[in-house]
This record gives structure tokens, C-alpha cells and sequence, in this order.
């Protein structure tokens, strides 16, 4: 009798938890340009991609659904490109409509690019804008780094709502300044579970969000798809019954940053990023 009120009572303690995966992203190194001077590129060098969970129920794995009920950690490596990729300096905006014309307001969110006034300054030049494309344009035209996660509960019965990018820091070896440079522009796609429990996924996203290391101490939603900041990328129930929800982590210079400049060339190097996750569980609103 006593051991089934201690169950009961911790079932009730994790359903208060807040659940909270932690992905660490890519590390981008070598060496940056502040939007373009020249041809050159921004030298970006990925690393493994880490998440751990200290949930009972929330589990995470890199690249596949969640097929355990023990992963509370994964590693994965971008699959694009290869260990060593030189990048352009990019940006998450809606300034231009589908076919790439520039529009005043309402344009389409994608990748886009820009050059720069001078090699000593991140000041974009007038009239040099252009549109880069969408997320799968951009890594292939090297703009940006993916990553594929893949959320839910594994074997567990747990199931979550409200998956939110709740916090991003960013690590560096030296002083380079870089760490207000880097975004992480954060797309999750809603399970589609078929007959015999089949779980897909389509090509669009459900919700975005752009993370960012504000002033390289705190980490501040940039934008996000609904015009909020609250860092919700997916919001309906996910889990045991639904199946995973599928993240990418896509990793970019932002090119109008004030210390991504050509002049800062040589200190631009060496960072690396860790976006976490937070899901609240069902029976919490329960």
C-alpha cells in the first residue's frame, strides 16, 4: 500500500516537471566575412550534435524517431557537408516575395544575404540585398549548417505540449567576439502517425523560431513565424500517441553583426552553440 502511494506521488511530481532537452548545436569556426567584401567565404567547421534529457519520459535521438525509453542523450554530425565547410554570412528575413522581387512589407521568410559597405564595418551597402532562398537552398549554396532531431517519448507513455526553445548560449576558446554573430533558426514539423502506428512527416514546417546570444551573455528570441517571442515552436500534444516531433537546427553568421566584420577576420573563430528545449508534460493541466 505504502509503495503505490510513493508511485502515485512521484507520478505527480514528474508531471509538474518541466521537461528539458538540451541540443548542443554546431560550432563554427575558422574564420567569418561581415556580409560579402569579396568571394571570400566564412570558414565553418561542424561538430557533433548532443542533446540529454532530464525527464523520465522525454527522450531525444539524432536523426530517427525515438524508438527507446532510456535515450537521454544523442550525437549526431551534419549531414550535408563535410567536416570542414566554408559558409557566407546570411540572414532570416521576409524582404523579398517568393520569385526574389523586393517587396515593401509582407514578403516571404528565407534566407537572404547582402554585401558589405566596407572590409571595417558590418554596415550593409544600399541596393546589394538578394534573396538566398529556402532553408534547403541555403545549405546547399553554403549559407547554412542542418542538423535533424527528432522529440517525443520513446517507449514511455509520457506525452508533452508546448515544445519551447527556452534558452541558447554559446561557447568560444578565446575572444573572438563572435558570439553575438551566431543564429540558430529553429523549424519543427508535426507527426503524421498512419495505420500500424507509421509516423511522417510533410515539408513544411508548423512554426519557426530564430534564437540568438543577445549580448553574449543572455539568449533572446530574434523572431519567430507567429510574430511572438515566447520561444513555442510546437505547440499540440506529441509523444506516445502522436509520435516525435521532428527539429531541424539550422546554424548561421548573421552578416550585420557588429563584430562579424573582415578587418575582425583573424579573432572570428571557434564558437560553438547549445539551443535547449523545454516541453511541458500532459497530465500538468490535468
Amino acid at each position: 500500500m505504502n509503495e503505490s502511494k510513493n508511485v502515485k506521488a512521484l507520478k505527480k511530481q514528474l508531471a509538474a516537471a518541466i521537461a528539458m532537452v538540451c541540443v548542443a548545436a554546431v560550432a563554427l569556426g575558422s574564420s567569418t566575412y561581415a556580409w560579402f567584401v569579396s568571394n571570400n567565404k566564412v570558414d565553418a567547421t561542424t561538430t557533433n550534435i548532443s542533446a540529454q534529457s532530464n525527464s523520465a519520459y522525454l527522450v531525444i535521438e539524432a536523426g530517427s524517431q525515438t524508438t527507446t525509453n532510456s535515450k537521454t542523450s544523442a550525437t549526431g554530425t551534419e549531414k550535408t557537408h563535410g567536416d570542414d565547410t566554408a559558409l557566407y554570412p546570411a540572414q532570416w528575413k521576409n524582404n523579398f516575395n517568393a520569385e526574389g522581387t523586393k517587396v515593401e512589407a509582407n514578403g516571404v521568410y528565407q534566407f537572404e544575404s547582402a554585401y558589405a559597405s566596407t572590409p571595417d564595418a558590418a554596415t550593409e551597402k544600399s541596393g546589394t540585398r538578394f534573396k538566398v532562398g529556402n532553408p534547403t537552398t541555403a545549405v546547399e549554396q553554403d549559407y547554412a549548417l542542418l542538423n535533424t532531431f527528432y522529440i517525443g517519448s520513446g517507449t514511455y507513455d509520457g506525452e508533452f505540449q508546448n515544445l519551447t526553445v527556452s534558452n541558447m548560449t554559446v561557447t568560444e576558446t578565446g575572444t573572438t567576439g563572435l558570439k553575438t554573430g551566431m543564429r540558430l533558426l529553429i523549424m519543427a514539423y508535426a507527426p503524421n502517425k498512419g495505420e500500424g502506428g507509421t509516423v511522417t512527416y510533410g515539408d513544411t514546417a508548423t512554426s519557426w523560431v530564430v534564437a540568438k546570444y543577445n549580448d553574449g551573455q543572455t539568449a533572446t528570441i530574434e523572431s519567430q513565424s507567429n510574430g511572438k517571442t515566447d520561444g513555442i515552436v510546437y505547440t499540440p500534444k506529441f509523444g506516445k500517441s502522436e509520435g516525435d516531433v521532428k527539429v531541424e537546427v539550422y546554424a548561421y553568421y548573421d552578416g550585420a553583426d557588429d563584430n562579424v566584420k573582415t578587418t575582425n577576420l583573424i579573432n572570428l573563430k571557434d564558437c560553438g552553440a547549445t539551443v535547449t528545449f523545454n516541453a511541458t508534460p500532459d497530465e500538468f493541466g490535468k
